[in-house]
């Protein structure tokens, strides 16, 4: 396949000014949408490996996935690279763990909420030591807990990086 971007200066403008805001502390959540084949993830790509962004990549599975499987692909990867202690602490890690075992103990209940905001939690760790580009590719197969979380998340994106 050719990763020529042929005709996407206005698109590539705007995910740049996008990854400013970004590294300037302001958070901001994109979608981007087009029939398949068009290079929306070379776009997106191209432009966050040219970026001084942390990538954070998850993909939505077709066939279905896992609740939040995108979400548990990428804290899952920080948790490989970081550790435990780094992703998320105090009382919402028991939360977390109902996602990730890994963590330890898990609550013995949660609602969605919660587990929306260990979730939030979690990524906001992340971006407070490094800004971060959450990027999640292919969400026409993403479950409906991970389409549901990211109006949770864009409701207080704009005050993190």
């Amino acid at each position: 396949m050719d990763d020529q971007l042929i005709g996407r200066e206005r698109e590539w403008g705007l995910l740049q000014a996008c990854v400013t805001e970004a590294l300037g502390g302001r958070g901001s959540l994109v979608l981007l949408a087009g029939e398949a084949g068009v290079g929306k993830t070379t776009l997106a790509r191209r432009v966050l490996e040219g970026s001084d962004l942390e990538v954070l990549e998850g993909f939505g599975v077709q066939g279905g996935a896992s609740a939040l499987g995108p979400i548990v692909e990428v804290l899952r990867s920080r948790l490989r690279s970081e550790g435990a202690d780094r992703l998320i602490g105090g009382p919402l890690a028991a939360h977390l763990a109902l996602l990730l075992p890994e963590l330890g103990p898990a609550a013995p209940a949660s609602d969605r909420a919660t587990l929306f905001e260990a979730v939030r939690l979690a990524l906001a760790a992340i971006a407070a030591r490094y800004p971060a580009a959450l990027f999640l590719d292919d969400l026409q197969w993403a479950d409906d807990a991970t389409l549901e979380l990211l109006p949770a998340l864009a409701r207080t994106v704009d005050t993190r990086p």
